[in-house]
């Protein structure tokens, strides 16, 4: 598993690079001397503090939220009760005061990836804010129900089974209607501009396509 640790502290980055070695790969990003990567899907947890340069945590959470699934830590060493509250209603999923001991940080990261695992286990598959339940075909965004048709929400499911895998419009046609069946495979491109706009309607856009071959959803690692 793969976490990225983003502050404008030389010292805080060794640190948790210490603390995590031989559990997780951990990338880290001295700000600003170095550019917080635009695309961050491949990571399982984000840990990023509030207070850095040019753009604060705040900002770049704002920038990102809809484009990443996996959890988002917020360290900062202001401890008012209102830029807490603040930090996760922007989508953050903890925030953990500095000065911090390694065994929280630790503790709260294991806590966030049982989490994941243990959705999985519970019969519904969760990425992120996205959370699918498959035996009630069912999509939510942060806990918000998206009303999908039957065709729509079978694209989703194969998309969301198989994060990070490429399916072209002929595989998701066969999957849907079967090998036999005669039809336009231009349909499969209406339904899935339509899952993205409800998607998108929702803060999320998870659907990438990749051109000349087909679709997938972006894999958290």
């Amino acid at each position: 598993m793969k976490i990225l640790a983003i502050d404008d502290e030389q010292d805080i980055l060794r640190l948790i690079e210490k603390a995590l070695k031989g559990q997780y790969q951990v990338d880290t990003v001295l700000v600003p001397l170095q550019s917080i990567p635009e695309d961050m899907s491949s990571y399982s947890l984000i840990i990023m503090d509030v207070m850095m340069p040019n753009e604060s945590g705040y900002d770049v959470i704002k920038r990102v939220r809809s484009k990443v699934g996996c959890p988002i830590i917020f360290l900062s060493a202001k401890a008012l009760e209102e830029d807490v509250v603040y930090g996760l209603s922007l989508g953050a999923d903890d925030y953990i005061r500095k000065p911090f001991s390694v065994a929280e940080l630790r503790a709260r990261i294991a806590a966030h990836i049982r989490r994941d695992n243990r959705d999985e286990v519970r019969g519904m598959i969760r990425s992120g804010d996205i959370t699918l339940y498959p035996e009630d075909c069912e999509l939510r965004v942060n806990d918000k129900k998206v009303e999908l048709t039957k065709s729509e929400f079978e694209i989703v499911e194969l998309l969301f089974k198989n994060r990070g895998q490429v399916f072209s419009k002929t595989q998701i046609y066969e999957f849907i209607y079967g090998y036999d069946k005669d039809g336009d495979e231009s349909a499969i491109t209406e339904h899935i501009k339509n899952v993205r706009r409800k998607l998108k309607s929702n803060g999320a856009e998870p659907i990438e396509t990749v051109w000349g071959i087909g679709y997938k959803w972006k894999k958290q690692i």
